[in-house]
């Protein structure tokens, strides 16, 4: 039974192969015809194989040449992270970090005043990381320059807009603390500057009747606002001491 089959398949492949022979080439085609034939053939195989090594030639070649270059490549970044005091693990602990701020600095902008104040440790962290970052020799790689800039940018402009809680201060007297609203506002913890002693004075009016006078054991309300001009605008003061003499 098998060696049935194997013949009729030998026939069928025999008859295909005829017919397709006979399509090809006509009754008529004489013997240099074909010796034509099969030369321009063999010769065209040939060109085709000879493309083919060429090819699989320009293709090693070219993987050869990409292995090079990222060879080359990978050299001049060790090189450039060594000029750097650096290398890769610590390229990518640079370039971790950063993201790791910018995420950190994203959410804290999601805050309002309150919320930030009471995350000040956090805040007090990213500003130090920060510092690292723009401290470290690979923020000179230009990507690292652009992000760590924009990253300290958009912090100032957070933390700017941050507004300190409001302190309390108990006066003291005169003989031991030196207490007058123009030392208290020279202290380095409340405004650090004399001449902001009037808005002291503006956030206490009601305990406060004359400015020149003031109790120990008064509780004062220090507005941690930013001192401004008009912070320290006198025309109330004076326009009292001239009504008062």
């Amino acid at each position: 039974m098998k060696n049935s089959t194997k013949t009729i398949l030998i026939l069928g492949v025999s008859l295909l192969i005829g017919a397709n022979a006979h399509a090809q080439y006509p009754q008529d085609f004489t013997k240099d015809q074909a010796d034509s034939t099969i030369k321009f053939r063999t010769s065209e195989v040939a060109g085709l194989k000879s493309d083919l090594a060429k090819s699989q030639a320009d293709a090693t070649k070219a993987a050869a040449d990409v292995q090079q270059r990222m060879a080359d490549n990978t050299s001049c970044r060790d090189a450039l992270y060594a000029m750097l005091g650096s290398d890769r693990n610590g390229y990518n602990a640079y370039r971790e970090q950063i993201s790791r701020d910018e995420q950190e600095l994203g959410s804290l902008r999601q805050m309002n005043n309150g919320q930030l104040n009471d995350s000040k440790a956090r805040v007090d962290a990213l500003e130090a990381q920060i510092r690292d970052l723009r401290g470290n020799k690979l923020v000179l790689i230009p990507d690292h320059k652009t992000r760590v800039q924009t990253l300290s940018t958009n912090f100032m402009q957070m933390k700017h807009g941050m507004v300190p809680p409001n302190m309390t201060y108990t006066v003291g007297t005169w003989r031991k603390d030196r207490d007058c609203l123009w030392n208290i506002a020279k202290k380095p913890d409340i405004y650090n500057d004399p001449f902001a002693w009037p808005k002291i004075w503006h956030a206490n009016m009601e305990m406060i009747h004359n400015p020149d006078i003031i109790q120990p054991g008064m509780q004062l309300s220090i507005l941690k606002s930013p001192v401004t001009p008009e912070d320290k605008d006198l025309t109330g003061y004076r326009h009292r001491r001239t009504h008062t003499n």
